[in-house]
């Protein structure tokens, strides 16, 4: 039972150490996370310090000419620097499939989009034009464009028309064109866009992604964020844009943390086997208690002089029937013949008790091969010095 409880034990403890620091690096040292940055960018980044030591931002392609810029700041700035711009793109939407353009707006933004279908023959169905918050709503929408309950706006555009939407949630947002149509359309597109900024002119870290790896430095203890920002470009705009994150951790933490675990685990350990340990010699004073020694705790201690011993005897004046009397003040035994059978042979009564502890379990024949071969009391374990014979006359 103690070797079970033990390996138990050392598998928890072994889960404990491992399971967090898998998690940690499946999280930080994983896959790095992509975010959006395209034009008009003004996206803040916040992670928790005592976690995390640093974080790395590289360009996952575009160019140095794209404005986007990597900020570190003490604190969240303030959203508060309007910017408006537009953009004009021709897209041509291949048939039955659909062309995106992926945003990250902050909240209060706007958006106005002008479109013009421009298509040879008369289609047959008009172009389904969406906006969506999220890439797992856009992924929703893409599985099913007939779908609306996943987007903000769902509307069958023909000709030219303009649509407007306002965002209430900093977030990523995708507008779609989703062409049901066996052939080709072309669709001719402005994108007016009203937005907030932050303000970062108190920034005390500043570095372009575009060029080389940028990696901000976090404090110890401190609610320090990274903003990344690119301008809005006029006129005719590239495709999306993305930023690869990654975050180093906090070794010390970690390491800390697991060993104040482990003492955790090693006190809860101790009290449990405390709590649950067996107790020898618990009679209760009850009948019957196979386990309740023959000596008293004063008597365990002595050797040749101990009560009981085989130059003892126990005098009656009665026939055979005192044998019972004697077992009962031996083994303890109240009830039925099977409580003053010896332990081992089940055969003989029991007419031999075990020193130091006392305990009387067998028969003197049983009693002194046990003491011989494996020197331990059946009963408590418990080292065996000398075994002595119970008389009756």
């Amino acid at each position: 039972m103690a070797a079970a409880a033990a390996l138990c034990f050392v598998t928890l403890l072994a889960f404990c150490f491992i399971a967090p620091v898998a998690l940690m690096l499946g999280y930080y040292y994983g896959s790095p996370e992509l975010v959006v940055v395209g034009s008009g960018c003004s996206r803040l980044v916040e992670t928790n310090s005592f976690f995390v030591e640093d974080i790395e931002a590289r360009m996952e392609g575009g160019s140095p000419e794209n404005g986007l810029v990597f900020y570190g700041l003490t604190a969240a700035p303030p959203l508060a620097v309007p910017a408006a711009w537009s953009e004009a793109r021709c897209a041509i939407v291949p048939a039955n499939s659909h062309r995106e353009w992926a945003y990250f707006l902050n909240r209060g933004s706007e958006i106005e989009v002008a479109y013009s279908v421009r298509s040879e023959t008369e289609s047959p169905h008009p172009i389904c034009m969406i906006i969506a918050r999220g890439k797992k709503n856009f992924m929703q929408w893409t599985d099913k464009p007939s779908a609306n309950n996943t987007t903000l706006l769902w509307h069958l555009v023909r000709g030219n028309g303009t649509i407007k939407q306002t965002i209430n949630l900093s977030s990523e947002y995708y507008i779609a064109l989703e062409n049901l149509n066996n052939q080709d359309i072309t669709v001719v597109l402005e994108f007016r866009i009203k937005t907030l900024f932050y303000n970062t002119t108190a920034a005390d870290y500043a570095c372009s992604p575009s060029n080389s790896l940028c990696t901000y430095k976090l404090p110890f203890l401190g609610r320090n964020v990274v903003v990344l920002s690119s301008g809005p470009k006029e006129g005719l705009n590239s495709d999306d844009q993305y930023l690869n994150l990654s975050y180093g951790p906090r070794w010390i933490v970690y390491l800390i943390g697991l060993a104040m675990l482990a003492v955790a685990l090693l006190i809860l350990y101790e009290i449990v086997s405390i709590l649950f340990a067996p107790r020898h010699g618990d009679s209760g004073g009850g009948a019957g208690s196979t386990r309740a020694p023959l000596l008293s705790p004063a008597s365990k201690e002595e050797d040749s002089e101990s009560l009981g011993s085989s130059y003892d005897s126990a005098s009656h004046d009665g026939d055979g029937e005192d044998d019972d009397d004697v077992e009962e003040g031996g083994g303890r035994g109240g009830g039925g013949e099977g409580r003053h059978l010896c332990v081992v042979c089940c055969d003989a009564r029991r007419d031999c008790f075990f020193l130091p502890c006392g305990h009387s379990a067998t028969c003197h024949s049983c009693g002194t091969r046990v003491a011989e071969e494996d020197g331990s009391c059946p009963l408590c374990r418990r080292k065996l010095r000398k075994v002595r014979r119970i008389f009756t006359v």
